[in-house]
């Protein structure tokens, strides 16, 4: 089924948030919604941390965020970070002014489902065109507006998102437990090895360079994107609970073949920011082809020396994290060299003991994967029913059907 394309601009408000002058803020009042209130899985943290007077806030009313907003990193010190951001206004933050850092869009009433609206814009398709208007290190609201969106009927819209939904609540859940999994994992590691800054059992000590057979880093070079192809990541993809593989760049297989020498990644090493999310680890755990940008480093570790599952729960931990952090260089932007990630000193116990943590690590993995999985990959049925509902697939029986999948998913 084809739908009608119209450009977005003609079925919904698209504008920049306010930004407060300094003299502005307050500690108190009217809240403003700043982008590190919203962390990296897009949700809302729960907490204010600017204010202004009502007076100006009520000047500015018709930027206030309504339900479903859907708001876009606009600017940022680098233009890959432009657009790279992305949340759905939550009931907590109804009413609150975003700033001008915030582009925000709209669905106008009867014409564009906001909750439609949402996962278009945060589709592959969508955030691919989105990173084609980026000029300099800023997306602009005209040019937002150019964007052509498919527009099937309002009722099928919702139907669309109704089902999108459901998809998302699955991963959100699933990402709960995650994260319940990984502070009981740091509990523990802190438990059995002490603070890796003091030492208190005092193990071995030795340089990350000296138990890595490799520490290197992606491309220097910007690539070439394509709107598919090979995944291509950079540090905005690696997340406190893994590697972000949704949200990935594309480039030829070509352009791939070429940048490959310089990493290889396997399953087993580890991929750490240098920049942006700085010093977030995460480990390769599946067999997949892609390349890298200098923003990412990566590890491989020798494993007759140290575990890649041990060393990154090392790097995860709270001292880790302080140690790289204290390595960084920069004033107003921090990164990490690679020269000194090779130095950064690494407590290393005996094997047995990084085994025993590794063994229950796993276990504990196991568990979490038992009581959230289904046969089918939740991300993978969420991005295969993005796909179909903006090409026009999910229509008829085909939505009857893709709701059936989501409400009932395979043991």
């Amino acid at each position: 089924m084809s739908w009608e394309y119209v450009a977005l601009g003609d079925v919904a408000d698209v504008f920049n948030g306010k930004t407060p002058a300094k003299k502005e803020q307050r500690d108190a009042g009217h809240p403003v919604l700043k982008i590190k209130d919203v962390n990296l899985t897009g949700l809302f943290k729960g907490e204010f941390q600017s204010f202004v007077d009502e007076s100006l806030a009520e000047k500015f009313n018709a930027k206030k965020l309504i339900k479903d907003d859907t708001l876009i990193l606009n600017a940022a010190h680098n233009a890959d970070y432009v657009g790279s951001k992305q949340y759905r206004a939550e009931s907590e933050v109804v009413g609150s002014l975003p700033t001008g850092e915030w582009l925000i869009a709209r669905g106008r009433e009867g014409q564009l489902c906001p909750r439609f609206l949402n996962y278009w814009l945060a589709s592959g398709e969508a955030r691919f065109k989105l990173k084609q208007l980026v000029k300099g290190i800023h997306l602009y609201p005209k040019d937002v507006m150019r964007l052509e969106i498919p527009l099937p009927p309002l009722k099928e819209q919702k139907r669309i998102a109704a089902i999108l939904d459901k998809a998302d609540n699955l991963r959100r859940k699933r990402q709960q437990a995650i994260d319940l999994a990984d502070d009981f994992l740091r509990a523990v590691f802190l438990d059995m090895f002490g603070d890796p800054v003091t030492n208190p059992k005092g193990w071995a000590v030795q340089r990350m360079g000296d138990v890595s057979s490799k520490i290197t880093d992606g491309t220097h070079k910007t690539p070439t994107y394509t709107s598919s192809g090979i995944q291509f990541l950079s540090a905005k993809n690696i997340r406190d609970w893994g590697i972000d593989w949704e949200n990935t760049k594309y480039i030829s297989q070509e352009e791939h073949e070429q940048l490959i020498k310089r990493c290889n990644p396997e399953v087993g090493d580890i991929l750490l920011s240098k920049s942006g999310s700085l010093a977030t680890p995460a480990l390769i755990d599946v067999d997949k082809e892609f390349s890298l940008f200098e923003s990412a480093a990566l590890i491989k570790p020798i494993k007759e020396r140290i575990h890649a599952v041990y060393l990154l729960h090392f790097l995860r931990s709270d001292s880790g994290k302080y140690l790289m952090l204290k390595s960084s260089k920069g004033v107003a932007i921090k990164h990490l060299h690679l020269t000194d990630l090779r130095q950064l000193e690494i407590l290393v116990p005996p094997m047995d003991k990084q085994q025993r943590f590794v063994t229950l690590v796993n276990r504990y993995v196991s568990l979490v994967d038992k009581s959230m999985s289904s046969k089918s990959n939740v991300g993978d049925i969420f991005q295969s029913l993005s796909q179909k509902a903006f090409s026009g697939q999910l229509s008829g029986t085909t939505l009857v059907g893709a709701e059936r999948e989501m409400d009932c998913p395979k043991a």
